[in-house]
């Protein structure tokens, strides 16, 4: 049985596993560092930028790069207007924190690549391969995978288990949003712009990050993450995958 049989008979099977492995993919990274007691802050660069190139190549490979958004058009373009409300949030609540240039520069591209792993992969890839099982099960499982992923984040921050907590729900209920909005709009250049803009945002505010100086309180993540999932529930209902099951079937015959 090839890669492409084996997605199509088991979505969920290969799903844990591509996981798994694209989580363990900077791990030797990791390990170097730790050994050859290097600076453990250049990481957040080094290994967004592994994970974009793991993402892209599993879609190279499967013959899924044009299907997984990375293309012109953009479907209902105007449903992103809730993500790109929300992205402000900490701005609009704490203003900016003072940063050096040289930092600014190296956490943009962080949270690039980032926005260019998590959203080839977590969309491009999970969503996609599960997509034969249902628009809601597709969106609820990649957004429980993309919520574990996250605990990558230990080996930079130190989160108590109230903040985790807040943590994983903010990142399932923002993957329920994207996820319901990559399916929309079928393009994944929007959500990577949106993604790191979020992200980038977060750092400069200091409300997450290296430069924390307040976080955002819990009852605003828990109302961001209500309104991220009712406003994905809402536009998803409108969600036709019959197109994307096409395309998918065509590229498992190839």
């Amino acid at each position: 049985m090839n890669i492409k049989s084996f997605v199509k008979n088991r979505p969920y099977l290969f799903t844990i596993i591509i996981f798994t492995i694209y989580s363990l993919f900077p791990a030797p990274i990791v390990i170097s560092f730790k050994l050859l007691n290097l600076d453990m802050e250049s990481l957040r660069l080094i290994i967004p930028i592994a994970n974009s190139i793991f993402a892209i190549a599993v879609l190279y490979y499967l013959g899924w790069l044009k299907l997984a958004g990375f293309r012109k058009n953009v479907q209902d373009i105007h449903v992103l207007w809730f993500l790109l409300v929300v992205v402000f949030v900490p701005t609009a609540m704490f203003g900016t924190v003072q940063i050096a240039a040289n930092a600014v520069l190296f956490y943009l591209l962080a949270v690039f690549f980032t926005g260019v792993s998590e959203e080839a992969f977590s969309r491009g890839v999970i969503i996609n391969a599960l997509l034969q099982k249902g628009k809601w099960p597709a969106l609820l499982f990649a957004a429980v995978l993309f919520s574990i992923a996250h605990f990558s984040n230990l080996l930079f921050e130190n989160f108590s288990f109230i903040e985790m907590l807040e943590k994983l729900w903010l990142t399932f209920s923002a993957a329920i949003l994207y996820g319901a909005l990559y399916l929309r709009t079928r393009n994944i250049w929007p959500l990577i712009v949106l993604h790191t803009l979020e992200d980038f945002i977060f750092v400069t505010s200091g409300t997450a990050g290296p430069f924390t100086v307040t976080p955002l309180p819990a009852s605003v993540h828990v109302v961001i993450g209500v309104l991220s999932i009712g406003y994905a529930i809402y536009i998803a209902r409108k969600i036709d995958v019959s197109e994307t099951l096409g395309e998918l079937e065509k590229s498992a015959q190839k």
